[in-house]
């Protein structure tokens, strides 16, 4: 799964800022609620940065230290602050060294990724300092209700909504914030809503489950059923450190 994960983002790195106005949209939300919270000169991580959608606003908080984390995609160009020392900490979030002392540790649309999230959680949160926030987004269970109706896995192994983010914090930390999210996007045929999914890479990871004869009558099949959605379910939850 990790390797396949890596291919398909790392093939679709240059169309995902174009295609990913949902995950965009997510990261927005979450840094308007982070912002409040987090104290300017802060010791910050992000995992997954991807092509810098959260990380852009991480940089307003202009923080002290950051480390920014992917499997795949290569550092974000972005000028940060003079007095904001940027690490990169490539590889895969939940074998690597994380540094210690954190007041954030912050992730969006990475989580559903991983086959043991709850595990990374728990590594994540003992690197906070007390106060330090675990600020994180996935999907729900019933994210792509639209591609679930026509026989196709979404691929990834671990949908969480709200409440099961916060059910995988480890116990010790305190919920302080958590929703749901429904936002649908309408595409006029089948080709656009299939190229939106092979520009966030997510057409790779679907498990080859479709030939490009099956593919075509698919497509054939949903251009007769007139207008067209794709239904994400973005999830968050926001814990604290005692």
């Amino acid at each position: 799964m990790k390797e396949r994960i890596a291919a398909a983002f790392s093939r679709h790195l240059a169309s995902y800022d174009g295609a990913a106005s949902v995950q965009a949209r997510i990261a927005a939300r979450l840094s308007e609620r982070l912002t409040p919270m987090i104290q300017r000169g802060a010791r910050v991580i992000e995992l997954g940065h991807g092509t810098g959608l959260l990380t852009r606003h991480l940089l307003q908080l202009e923080p002290r230290e950051i480390w920014l984390n992917d499997l795949a995609a290569p550092l974000p160009d972005l000028h940060w602050p003079e007095r904001t020392r940027v690490h990169a900490l490539g590889g895969d979030a939940t074998e690597i060294d994380l540094p210690d002392r954190l007041d954030l540790v912050a992730s969006t649309s990475m989580l559903q990724w991983l086959t043991a999230p709850r595990e990374l959680l728990r590594r994540a949160s003992d690197t906070l300092v007390p106060g330090g926030l675990l600020a994180v987004t996935s999907f729900g269970p019933g994210n792509f209700p639209e591609l679930a109706r026509l026989g196709l896995a979404a691929g990834a192994p671990s949908y969480r909504d709200a409440d099961g983010l916060c059910h995988d914090m480890p116990r010790h930390m305190e919920v302080i914030a958590a929703w749901d999210e429904t936002i649908r996007l309408d595409f006029p045929d089948a080709r656009a809503l299939f190229g939106h999914l092979r520009a966030t890479g997510v057409n790779g990871l679907m498990g080859g489950q479709l030939s490009a004869p099956r593919l075509r009558h698919l497509m054939k099949r949903m251009d007769r059923d007139g207008a067209l959605t794709l239904t994400y379910h973005p999830s968050c939850c926001i814990a604290r450190m005692p």
